[in-house]
């Protein structure tokens, strides 16, 4: 149980289904869509002040699932509640209300930004959709007030994103996401396109403005140790499936699911005595490999439930 959890419930996310039909090149006409599911049955709670890490391999449905959250990506199934009211079906002026609680950091800083617009109008753009009838002078002001808050010099107000670097155009869009001053920010790899040191500055400054601004934060990112850093809890997914959640202690320390172990595995650790396997000598037979040993688990697990279903039959 995290400190969190005696706070008010922002989120709650059950059962959550994003499928998308496709179909195959070798298909014939008349055979029907296969079904990709990007996310199969997701359930969650998001606590007020909370930060949430998501974490997994590249495909496994962490940006669809932030996606279908917000209302980007249509969901198959499961709901989606909000402050208790079920986001699901939501015509769209219905979300744009919702959206002004609710913001998104993108993935690449630069190409979510207008090259055609100015910082200044970039950032000032939530403003003048949601409150058109706010004086030029005001907009203005509190644009400023927001680029000092995520570390940018006011008198840049005029410039383009071509003329910044990639941890700029990332606080343009983190100014742009809190400037309507939401409840909960969905940040969908952040950092990933950024170097290490930059990293860092974009993290530190996302916690000190949740400490600033009491914000929640769903961080979606590869990075383990950057989750670590900041998330209060984990969730982690794999092919579309929530297969383990837990505070970060939990999941880091004590990994209960056979991939989140595989996961945590994979983490380089700075030992200069770990015992070290050379392309040259690689041995003859059956090697016990960490995957291979994970295949051992899957399968014992699959025997389990099979056994235990046949028990079943056989008893009723």
């Amino acid at each position: 149980m995290t400190q969190h959890e005696n706070r008010p419930v922002l989120l709650e996310v059950n059962d959550l289904k994003v499928h998308f039909s496709i179909r195959d090149k070798k298909q014939w006409f008349w055979q029907p869509d296969k079904s990709l599911k990007a996310v199969d049955g997701v359930t969650l709670r998001l606590y007020e002040g909370e930060t949430l890490g998501v974490v997994g391999e590249s495909g496994c449905g962490k940006s669809t699932f932030a996606r279908a959250i917000i209302g980007l990506v249509k969901s198959t199934g499961g709901s989606v509640s909000w402050l208790g009211n079920n986001l699901l079906g939501l015509n769209e002026k219905q979300w744009r209300d919702i959206r002004s609680d609710i913001q998104m950091i993108f993935q690449d800083p630069l190409a979510s930004l207008n090259p055609r617009m100015t910082i200044g109008d970039i950032i000032a753009e939530p403003l003048k959709t949601y409150n058109p009838k706010m004086p030029q002078s005001e907009v203005i002001e509190k644009v400023r007030k927001m680029m000092m808050r995520v570390g940018l010099l006011p008198n840049l107000i005029n410039r383009y994103p071509h003329e910044f670097s990639g941890g700029q155009c990332q606080r343009i869009g983190i100014a742009r996401a809190l400037i309507l001053e939401p409840k909960l920010v969905i940040c969908d790899e952040p950092v990933s396109a950024l170097d290490v040191s930059i990293q860092a500055q974009v993290v530190n400054l996302l916690q000190e403005l949740q400490r600033e601004m009491g914000l929640s934060l769903i961080f979606i990112a590869h990075d383990l140790a950057v989750v670590k850093h900041i998330s209060d809890r984990v969730l982690v997914m794999y092919l579309g499936n929530a297969v383990e959640l837990g505070t970060y202690d939990e999941v880091y320390n004590n990994p209960l699911h056979p991939y989140t172990k595989a996961l945590m595995s994979a983490v380089p650790v700075p030992d200069p005595d770990k015992e070290k396997i050379k392309p040259l000598n690689y041995l003859k037979g059956n090697c016990r490999h960490p995957l291979i040993r994970l295949q051992v688990v899957y399968l014992e697990l699959a025997v389990h439930l099979l056994m235990k279903a046949v028990l079943k039959q056989n008893l009723y």
